[in-house]
């Protein structure tokens, strides 16, 4: 798993626990929907194949934490662009590892 994924995933969960310690038992619901929002999105990304694809989804990502700030989603901005990053770092690999394949410079 790339460091910038587990950065992603370690953000996240900060959030959620800052959340909870920060409003307490009434947060249980939204952060109970965001986990599972955030387990579809890991699941969806698994499933896209193509690192541009992989670039699109997580650009997405980071729009709708910005739409969605009404429910505090600024707090998962940092671990979407985490995620972009390691999706747009995936597609530099992958461009690198096939021009090496087929000896492009």
């Amino acid at each position: 798993m790339p460091v910038l994924v587990k950065a992603s995933v370690a953000l996240f969960l900060a959030a959620e626990v800052l959340v909870i310690a920060a409003i307490g038992s009434d947060a249980l619901f939204v952060a109970g929907a965001w986990a599972i929002v955030a387990a579809a999105t890991a699941v969806v990304g698994l499933l896209v194949r193509g690192p541009t694809a992989r670039v699109v989804l997580a650009a997405l990502l980071v729009v709708a934490c910005v739409l969605f700030t009404v429910e505090l989603g600024l707090f998962f901005l940092p671990a979407a662009a985490a995620l972009l990053a390691a999706a747009v770092s995936d597609q530099q690999q992958h461009r690198d590892h096939h021009r090496i394949l087929h000896g492009r410079n």
